[in-house]
C-alpha cells in the first residue's frame, strides 16, 4: 500500500472546557502496515498533544485501547488502517463508561462488577502427597475463558445494558463460568447462586454481540446459557425432591 490520507473524526470531551464535547477532524499520512493505534499516536504526537485514549502493550494483550470505530467498539492497537481509508472514521470513547477525558473512560463500572465474583481460585484442601487433578478435557473446556484481557469491550456491544446498567456483564459471567468449570475450585454452586438474577445470566439477552465482538475469541454468551441450564436443573431438582417428600407423606 502507498502513502494515503486517514481522515479520523474524533469525539473529544474535556471537563472545564467550553464545550464540554465537541467533534474534531485530523487527517494522517498512513504507511503500510500501520494500525489505528498509531495513528492516534501520530496525532498526539505531531498535531495535538492534548489528545487523550489509553494504551500499553500495542499488542493486544492489555486491552487497553479500546474505542469505538464507525459504531463498533474494538481494540486500536489491532485494527489494520487499509480497513478504514475509504471514508472519513468516526472515533468515540466505549460506550456505557463514563467519560474522564476524550477516549478514556472510567472503567470503575466494569471492576466492581469484576471483584463481585470474586475473580480468582478458591481452592480446595489440599490432598496430602497428591496435586489437585485436571483433565485434559477439563483444561480444554476451561482455556477459552482465560483468554479474556478485560478490555470492556463486551460491555460496549452488549445492548442488555440499556435495560438494566447493574447488570454484571459478559466479561465478568464468563470469568465466573471459568471457575465454576475448575475442578480445583471449592465453590461450586456457590457461583451459580451469585449468578441467578436478574443482574447476573437471567439479564443477557443472549443475542451473541459479546461473542462475535470479543478480539479474544471468549465466547461469554456460551457460558451464560450452560449456567442458566446448570441453575435450571438444580431448580427442577429441588421441587422434584420437594414433591416426592410430599407424596411419601400423603401416602
Amino acid at each position: 500500500m502507498g502513502t494515503s490520507v486517514l481522515t479520523l473524526k474524533i469525539k473529544r470531551y474535556h471537563p472545564g472546557k467550553e464545550p464540554l464535547r465537541w467533534t474534531e477532524t485530523f487527517k494522517v499520512e498512513t504507511t503500510q502496515g500501520m494500525n489505528l493505534l498509531e495513528g492516534l499516536l501520530r496525532i498526539q504526537e505531531e498535531q495535538d498533544p492534548t489528545l487523550c485514549f489509553r494504551y500499553s502493550c500495542r499488542g493486544a494483550v492489555c486491552g487497553s485501547c479500546g474505542m469505538e470505530v464507525n459504531g463498533t467498539p474494538l481494540l486500536a492497537c489491532r485494527t489494520p488502517v487499509e480497513r478504514l481509508l475509504k471514508e472519513p472514521i468516526r472515533i468515540s470513547p466505549l460506550p456505557f463508561f463514563p467519560v474522564i477525558r476524550d477516549l478514556v473512560v472510567d472503567m470503575s463500572p466494569f471492576f466492581e462488577n469484576y471483584q463481585k465474583i470474586e475473580p480468582y481460585l478458591h481452592e480446595k484442601p489440599a490432598i496430602p502427597d497428591r496435586e489437585h487433578i485436571m483433565t485434559e478435557d477439563v483444561r480444554k473446556a476451561i482455556d477459552p475463558y482465560i483468554q479474556c484481557i478485560l478490555c470492556g469491550i463486551c460491555f460496549g456491544v452488549c445492548p442488555a445494558f440499556r435495560r438494566e446498567a447493574s447488570f454484571l456483564g459478559p466479561a465478568i459471567l464468563a470469568k465466573a463460568f471459568r471457575f465454576l468449570l475448575d475442578p480445583r475450585d471449592r465453590r461450586g454452586k456457590d457461583i451459580l447462586q451469585s449468578v441467578d438474577h436478574h443482574r447476573g445470566v437471567w439479564g443477557c439477552n443472549t443475542v451473541f454481540r459479546c461473542v462475535k465482538a470479543c478480539p479474544k475469541e471468549v465466547p461469554p454468551t456460551h457460558a451464560i446459557v450452560r449456567m442458566r441450564g446448570k441453575i435450571l436443573k438444580g431448580h427442577c431438582a429441588r421441587l422434584f425432591s420437594r414433591f416426592s417428600f410430599l407424596l411419601r407423606i400423603l401416602s
